[in-house]
């Protein structure tokens, strides 16, 4: 492979400037900022890659065959995941170019310069200043009409797509003509980025991500997109989003509309502001990874290792470390009580600058517990011990997080009294078929069993 150059911008602050430049090689990807970007005191790549401390020497990132580039840059690009939606459409795209790319490496930058810009966070890539220029000037506002006029067609398409029931070609090409290279957000299930009406009720009128009509409020939002193989997912992961938000976790708004033969779950975005302005946000994937060789994957850490991963970012960043730990383990709390085994690392993030950073609003929190395939207790894991109580394991944990084994059985008995009614309102969903209902159920009423055993039943808070 011949030694690839891109350009890093930023919005962040209203007006687009230069961040970095980025060479990538077969051995390695190198970043390094701009001396003008460093003056400003804008938020860098990544949290662990403050401007400040690291001037103007380059980051060297080693390639290996899974983590090519630097984590940050492969947190926008589509997994390269059977069924992936955004992944087939770039790939349709490469797929009319006169010399696509070749597989590997060259397919992983050609859809970075594809998807680059616009993602989740703060950061855009560009193949070069010129493009970025270009790009950030470019008038983006559409007539609504003209959208609405194409809404049936578009989701049409992509039913088809997800159920991949159409021709390959043709559908792709019309989901690629009609919404373009939209950014990528990662993830199981086939999604796209959006921009919808800001209303209380969504009723499927969209444009395309980022464009602003005049006359009426618009709101940027990921757009879930349910697939035949997980026949209720939705619904279930709607349920648990108005689960979290009545105990007082900060939940993006959401909204759940059937369509077109379509079941669909729109989640705001909120690494946006409400001037349509970039927030910058990362995952603890992509924190922790750049930071640590050993940490690749998604469960690549046990769950007090995560606590006490937590608790040593305030060296980078002003972050209130007892809020965060002790909301993480509410969160592991209340997962444990709605059959969510998979809280893992890229499920969880950071929101903000270096002075303003928190933990993310709750996002994701679906129960994939109801596939058996995906019944798994905590994606994140601890070496449970056999012959001593899970739940007294699990509370045992609570140091490891800022808090005493009281505070800790205390948050799982809160989190259990909070979801008392969880298995009545999952049965009560029509929509969900009859066999996931009463798995889901059935995992979560031996969970809230196994912590009675352990602690007795759970008390009120």
């Amino acid at each position: 492979m011949t030694d690839r150059h891109a350009v890093i911008w930023t919005r962040v602050s209203g007006q687009p400037f230069k961040m970095a430049s980025v060479v990538a090689t077969a051995r390695e990807c190198r970043i390094a900022y701009t001396k003008d970007f460093i003056a400003t005191g804008l938020p860098g790549l990544s949290l662990m890659a403050d401007p400040a401390i690291i001037g103007q020497e380059a980051m060297v990132w080693q390639s290996t065959e899974i983590r090519p580039l630097h984590p940050r840059l492969l947190a926008m690009i589509p997994p390269n995941q059977a069924g992936n939606l955004q992944r087939r459409i770039y790939a349709q795209i490469l797929a009319r170019q006169p010399a696509p790319p070749a597989p590997g490496l060259e397919t992983e930058w050609a859809m970075l310069m594809l998807a680059g810009h616009d993602g989740i966070g703060h950061i855009d890539v560009f193949a070069d200043d010129m493009q970025a220029t270009e790009w950030y000037v470019h008038t983006r506002v559409q007539p609504a009409a003209a959208i609405q006029n194409s809404r049936s067609a578009i989701w049409t398409i992509l039913r088809a797509e997800v159920r991949q029931h159409s021709s390959e070609t043709q559908g792709l090409l019309g989901l690629a003509d009609m919404l373009g290279p939209t950014p990528s957000a990662g993830g199981m299930i086939s999604k796209v980025l959006l921009t919808i009406p800001d209303r209380e009720a969504w009723t499927g009128e969209f444009l395309p991500f980022g464009v602003r009509p005049e006359g009426e409020r618009f709101v940027d939002v990921i757009v879930k997109i349910e697939e035949p193989q997980y026949d209720g997912l939705l619904d279930l992961e709607s349920l648990c989003l108005d689960v979290h938000r009545a105990a007082g976790f900060d939940v993006p708004r959401s909204w759940r509309l059937d369509i077109d033969g379509l079941r669909l779950l729109a989640i705001e975005r909120f690494d946006r502001d409400h001037a349509g302005l970039p927030i910058p946000f990362e995952s603890l994937l992509t924190v922790f990874s750049a930071g640590s060789r050993r940490i690749q994957g998604t469960a690549d850490v046990t769950w007090p290792e995560l606590g006490n991963m937590v608790g040593k970012i305030s060296r980078l960043c002003n972050l209130d470390i007892r809020l965060a730990q002790e909301t993480l383990y509410r969160r592991l709390a209340f997962a444990l009580m709605t059959g969510n085994g998979d809280m893992h690392l890229d499920n969880i993030g950071l929101l903000g600058s270096k002075n303003t950073v928190r933990l993310s609003p709750v996002y994701d929190p679906a129960p994939m517990r109801a596939w058996p395939r995906h019944n798994l207790r905590m994606a994140i894991g601890i070496a449970f011990e056999p012959g001593t109580s899970i739940y007294a394991q699990i509370a045992q944990t609570a140091p490891s997080f800022g808090l005493s084994v009281d505070q800790g059985r205390d948050i799982l008995h809160a989190a259990a009294s909070a979801t008392e009614d969880f298995c009545e309102r999952v049965m009560a969903l029509e929509k969900v078929p009859p066999d996931r209902r009463e798995i889901l159920v059935g995992v979560v009423r031996k969970e809230r069993a196994m912590l009675g055993a352990a602690y007795g039943q759970a008390r009120r808070p």
